[in-house]
């Protein structure tokens, strides 16, 4: 009898123990998977590199993207909808340190989450590879190319014959970086001409027509009416006959 009452309790105490190991199993499973969104929060960020990459002409870029989620986010329950990512920033270059919200909206989940997610490029940019003097008109020869580690946001050229041509304001010594504030800036749009207006939300990207309301130089800002709907807006030049504008 004693010995059916132990077998009685052991299987007793075997059945609490599997019962509390699956609730704890499910218990983990219910929560938020936090390397994936991590994974995913790379992706997005990497999407957005290409992006500004693809408009500005850079290439052979190298990037290194590192994401600090909140130790809360280990915390919160599994999100049973696709996440939407949102910028936090008015960070036109996705390089340095970015700010990032997650959102999780369902009819049984809803939380809000911020992350910082930062963003080392290394690409290579133009420099000089001689001495050039003030107000000398730039040639080919001038130019050389080296890669530089991009670690907070800065104005670069990466392609030679965006500057082939160009006077310089002041001397540019050799080695030094080429910047667009060395140079005397063309017009790259004409007021009263077409443009492409190129607007951005997050991952999003979508592009219309518009007319330019005044003369703009690469990275001003001109007012542009929108073709489709009349309305005026302030957007940057980023190209020839190309305006963008981040909501």
């Amino acid at each position: 009898m004693t010995f059916l009452r132990l077998t009685l309790l052991l299987c007793l105490l075997l059945s609490c123990w599997a019962n509390a190991e699956q609730q704890n199993l499910t218990s983990q499973a219910q929560k938020l998977d936090t390397n994936a969104l991590t994974e995913e929060l790379k992706e997005t960020v990497n999407k957005e590199i290409q992006q500004y990459s693809k408009r500005h002409h850079w290439s052979n870029g190298v990037s290194k993207i590192k994401v600090q989620l909140p130790a809360a986010a280990a915390s919160l329950p599994v999100c049973p909808t696709t996440f939407m990512i949102a910028s936090q920033d008015n960070q036109q270059q996705p390089i340095g340190r970015l700010k990032k919200q997650i959102t999780c909206e369902s009819s049984t989940v809803n939380w809000r989450l911020n992350a910082t997610v930062y963003v080392q490029l290394t690409l290579p940019v133009i420099i000089a590879r001689t001495l050039i003097h003030r107000d000398e008109v730039i040639t080919r020869d001038m130019l050389d190319s080296q890669n530089l580690q991009l670690k907070v946001p800065k104005h670069i050229i990466t392609d030679a014959d965006q500057v082939i041509g160009l006077h310089t304001i002041r001397q540019i010594r050799q080695g030094q970086l080429i910047t667009e504030n060395l140079l005397k800036k063309p017009f790259l749009i004409n007021k009263g001409e077409q443009v492409l207006i190129v607007a951005k939300k997050g991952k999003f990207e979508a592009s219309t027509k518009g007319v330019a309301l005044e003369h703009g130089k690469m990275h001003e800002q001109i007012k542009v009416k929108n073709t489709a709907t009349q309305k005026v807006i302030h957007a940057r030049v980023f190209a020839q006959g190309k305006v963008e504008t981040i909501f």
